[in-house]
């Protein structure tokens, strides 16, 4: 499996979750599970639209660009226990989500740092999963090099390792910002995924600042 097919299953996958929540949100079998009707968003369809072009060009260019130039410390392959595989998943899922959650909560939230870069996410308040390019292009790079950042701080994992890994980054980020609250088996836990987000949304203040897990929000009492 080339590094170069990885990233286009990754980016597929997450263009097939764009379309599918598209479709879904649109349909009358889920009108009772739309958190809400308006995503009460600040910026017109032209400007949503410029951003989702931008950042899907600055996000394939990055991770292609620096996936690509540091490979020999993120990826290896070669046989591997399988009781390696899932051991990695956990410990970069982990690492990311503690890194992410001290990110978005000091430098994006509570600091002057990166806030008004944040704030360019925060222009939809109830998000759709195309609100997941509402972006300002250096959070981008921030989201990604974290991710990567991540994969180096473990030693490097297996190239299938970083397959599920970046093919379950990409569509959560999308599902995280569905809308939609999902309540029967087996989408509840996204459905949950997305609720919380959606609460993170609706103020400056609020909380859920992790983005695939509530281990740091429960840690350190900013779950909502």
């Amino acid at each position: 499996m080339t590094l170069l097919a990885i990233l286009a299953v990754g980016y597929g996958a997450s263009f097939a979750t764009f379309v599918w929540l598209a479709r879904a949100i649109e349909s009358p079998a889920m009108r009772n599970w739309i958190i809400s009707a308006d995503p009460e968003r600040s910026v017109d369809a032209e400007t949503l639209g410029r951003s989702v072009r931008l950042n899907a060009m600055v996000s394939v260019g990055f991770m292609g660009t620096v996936s690509f130039l540091f490979r020999d410390r993120l990826l290896y392959e070669g046989d591997v226990a399988l009781w390696r595989l899932p051991l990695e998943i956990v410990l970069v899922t982990l690492v990311y989500d503690f890194g992410y959650y001290a990110i978005h909560r000091y430098p994006f939230h509570e600091w002057e740092v990166l806030r008004a870069v944040h704030a360019v996410h925060h222009k939809s308040r109830h998000p759709r999963g195309i609100d997941s390019l509402l972006l300002h292009p250096l959070e981008t790079c921030i989201g990604l090099g974290a991710f990567l950042a991540s994969i180096a701080f473990v030693g490097g994992v297996h190239v299938v390792s970083f397959a599920i890994l970046f093919v379950g980054y990409t569509t959560l980020n999308v599902v995280n910002h569905a809308g939609i609250a999902f309540a029967r088996f087996p989408l509840r836990t996204l459905g949950h995924l997305a609720v919380q987000h959606d609460k993170h949304h609706r103020g400056p203040r609020a909380g859920n600042f992790a983005f695939l897990t509530a281990i740091p929000d429960t840690i350190f009492g900013t779950i909502e």
